[in-house]
């Protein structure tokens, strides 16, 4: 279950960093556009980053799927864990106060 729950948290990360640096590459190619692009221009830099982004998504739900399975096969345990990192939670955040 941990390794699961692991190389979920792994590929999540991950699939975070590739969508931050597809809108890192989207703004970096507007910014170096002139004010006078063409409204074609903006719009195919758009289309770009809107067809990365998604591919990421897509990829981002593969990596959820056995996450998705242990719940399903395993609800009791799940939501004893749901709740054991909602209260160490609680504690660190009251403990900052």
């Amino acid at each position: 279950m941990k390794r699961v729950v692991d190389t979920t948290f792994e590929g999540a990360e991950k699939v975070k960093a590739q969508a931050a640096d597809v809108l890192e590459e989207a703004a970096r190619k507007l910014r170096e556009m002139s004010i006078t692009a063409k409204g074609e221009e903006l719009k195919a830099v758009l289309d770009d980053a809107g067809e990365k982004i998604e591919r990421l998504r897509a990829e981002a739900g593969h990596k959820v799927e056995p996450v998705e399975g242990f719940i399903k096969e395993h609800p009791l345990m799940s939501i004893v864990i749901a709740a054991g990192a909602g209260a160490l939670a609680g504690a660190l955040l009251a403990r900052r106060d």
